[in-house]
């Protein structure tokens, strides 16, 4: 049975979900949803281990961010409110982001690193130039869609922001997905807590190479096109880092392709069990 509920935080607090016994996987959802986006892994993987998702600052349950914050010290303090040591680290995109600022600054507590399409602090289009044309044109498109919210085409622009980030996931997961961002929208579209956070941000970029923990990453050929240039350079940039594409995944591969995504993290668990965090 899952034990939840809110837990203390510098100038703010957070809401979790605890269940299962073992080695302990920690879920980080992306910036256009919230926990829920893990229901089904939740439920699964809690058969064998125990799993811990949260809701970020300003999503989900947990109220919105008014100071300056890190989300690396969040997760560091849920791990250690809990009790639990080293864990395995699954993140999508903003949670990717979060598991590789904590990768860096935690490495004693890092078991194994899944990223799915994973943000990266420090990262700027400057670093790859041969990619110009294509940031050019998602942020042309992104700017269309917060320009019909700002707007007051509200359903328009969720629909919009829905197939950009979206567009692989289909029936009752396309649905869910479509209500959490509904429910999250303010933070999706006014940032209004992301803004402090990235106050602390590190540049974790220029750091990559100091993370040794088993990493795999995934990117889907229906995600945008920017995104790939971040996961090469992730990649590239951490030890033995292993790359898997996913025909007909976009940007939340856990919904739009959950079998590939199953296959992804059996295989990172199996080479992260029974080694030792931070080497």
């Amino acid at each position: 049975m899952a034990d939840s509920g809110f837990f203390d935080v510098p100038d703010g607090r957070l809401f979790y979900e605890r269940a299962g016994t073992g080695p302990a996987i920690v879920w980080i959802h992306a910036a256009i949803a919230d926990r829920r986006m893990w229901d089904r892994e939740f439920d699964l993987y809690a058969q064998e281990r125990t799993v811990v998702r949260y809701d970020v600052r300003g999503l989900g349950r947990s109220p919105p961010a008014r100071a300056p914050y890190s989300d690396a010290q969040d997760l560091r303090l849920l791990l250690d409110h809990l009790g639990v040591g080293a864990v395995t680290i699954v993140g999508c995109s903003n949670g990717g982001r979060i598991a590789l600022d904590f990768a860096v600054q935690h490495p004693d507590r890092v078991r194994g690193l899944l990223l799915v399409s994973p943000g990266l602090a420090g990262w700027n289009p400057e670093l790859d130039p041969d990619g110009q044309p294509v940031y050019e044109a998602d942020m042309a498109r992104s700017g269309e869609i917060v320009a019909a919210w700002n707007a007051g085409r509200q359903d328009e622009a969720l629909e919009r922001l829905l197939v950009y980030w979206a567009s692989a996931t289909v029936g009752a997961s396309r649905d869910s997905l479509a209500r959490w961002m509904k429910e999250n929208s303010h933070e999706i579209f006014t940032d209004a807590s992301g803004q402090f956070g990235r106050a602390a941000e590190t540049d974790t970029a220029a750091r990559l190479g100091s993370i040794h923990a088993p990493t795999v990453v995934l990117f889907g050929d229906r995600d945008e096109p920017t995104m790939g240039y971040i996961v090469r350079r992730v990649v590239q940039s951490i030890p033995g880092a292993r790359r898997v594409d996913v025909p007909g995944g976009d940007h939340l591969i856990n919904l739009s392709r959950p079998e590939a995504f199953d296959a992804a993290l059996t295989e990172l668990l199996g080479r992260a069990d029974g080694r030792s965090p931070g080497r």
